[in-house]
């Protein structure tokens, strides 16, 4: 029996409520839907386990994974930003736990990937670069476009700069969204397919039952590799 890869990334109703009470509204939960209120669950979670000292009620381990994540992203911010990006770490970094969740929790066996999804992630980056946007302008005022003329352009010049630089500042919002979605997609296809090839290829023959440690050793290497992918990628 052949399995389509991409039957994983199937957008499958929970719950849905729909007739003549409703018209021709359909209420209901899909699995995309049940994934990511799991991720807010769990952002919420996370900001209740601290208590007023700031610290995790958690095991000694993952408090140091949770520290490192937390000092990466807020150095990452100071380096980016500067001191000025303080005030949207928090929100960074929530950003961030949530799309590395999402793409986790990916990865555990009959779950689904929500940021496989181009229709999330290209919502997810255009939502961002829209708001960027508004708040350089709140912030800078006009000065903002400035971002558009690199210092030093002749003034011939100015007019196809601009273009150029306002395609690449808006394509942003598409390379970012479609990034995430298709490595994503990649990876958990890849996954996939050798891990039924493998499969087959034990319970095939004699010999497969003799190798198994090689396909073993080479999706557990896969599987780490594609759990760098999710870190890269939130």
């Amino acid at each position: 029996m052949l399995y389509n890869p991409l039957e994983q990334f199937e957008i499958v109703k929970f719950i849905a409520m729909e007739g003549p009470l409703f018209g021709y509204i359909q209420i209901g939960l899909t699995n995309i839907g049940f994934y990511l209120l799991l991720a807010s669950f769990f952002l919420i979670f996370l900001h209740l386990l601290y208590n007023k000292e700031g610290v995790l009620g958690l095991g000694n381990t993952l408090i140091l994974c949770v520290e490192s994540l937390f000092g990466f992203i807020l150095q990452l911010v100071k380096n980016q930003i500067g001191p000025k990006g303080q005030p949207y770490f928090p929100a960074i970094y929530s950003l961030f736990l949530f799309i590395l969740f999402l793409n986790l929790i990916g990865l555990i066996p009959y779950s689904f990937t929500a940021t496989a999804h181009f229709a999330l992630t290209l919502g997810f980056s255009s939502t961002i670069l829209f708001g960027v946007t508004l708040l350089g302008l709140h912030r800078h005022g006009l000065h903002f476009f400035s971002l558009f003329v690199p210092a030093g352009t002749p003034l011939p010049l100015v007019p196809l700069l601009v273009l150029i630089e306002s395609v690449s500042y808006l394509a942003r919002a598409f390379s970012l969204g479609i990034r995430l979605a298709a490595n994503m997609l990649a990876g958990h296809i890849l996954l996939h397919i050798i891990s039924s090839f493998s499969w087959k290829f034990i319970t095939g023959s004699l010999l497969g039952i003799i190798m198994i440690p090689l396909p073993l050793l080479f999706l557990t290497l896969l599987y780490g590799l594609e759990i760098g992918v999710a870190l890269i990628q939130a």
